[in-house]
């Protein structure tokens, strides 16, 4: 996930430059998703997050003049960039994040 800062008078021209560049970081092979996000409370804060089958594939992106791209439109057009890379071990809905909740927790749910 790429987490940029837009320059409050170039957010136009951001999305506008990402929407055709995220249509081919999702033809690259081992991609399962790129997808931009706007902040519900901050108009000029974006996300950028990619979903890759493995970590090798993601890691070979990084090479890409694709992401390159990427973070030169985040750079230029922005006033901050903070990557994050996470690993999801799970997916799943309600019942997966309630497996997850501590004993005690969920024994303090039932009891209220």
């Amino acid at each position: 996930m790429i987490k940029t800062v837009i320059n409050q008078y170039k957010t136009d021209e951001f999305v506008e430059s990402m929407l055709p560049l995220l249509s081919k970081l999702r033809k690259e092979k081992h991609c399962v998703g790129y997808n931009l996000y706007r902040d519900s409370e901050k108009e000029n804060v974006y996300a950028v997050v990619g979903k890759w089958n493995t970590r090798k594939a993601m890691e070979q992106h990084f090479q890409t003049q694709n992401f390159e791209v990427l973070i030169g439109a985040a750079r230029v057009l922005g006033e901050t960039l903070e990557m994050n890379i996470a690993e999801v071990s799970e997916t799943g809905g309600f019942e997966l994040a309630r497996k997850h909740i501590a004993p005690q927790q969920r024994k303090s749910e039932t009891t209220d």
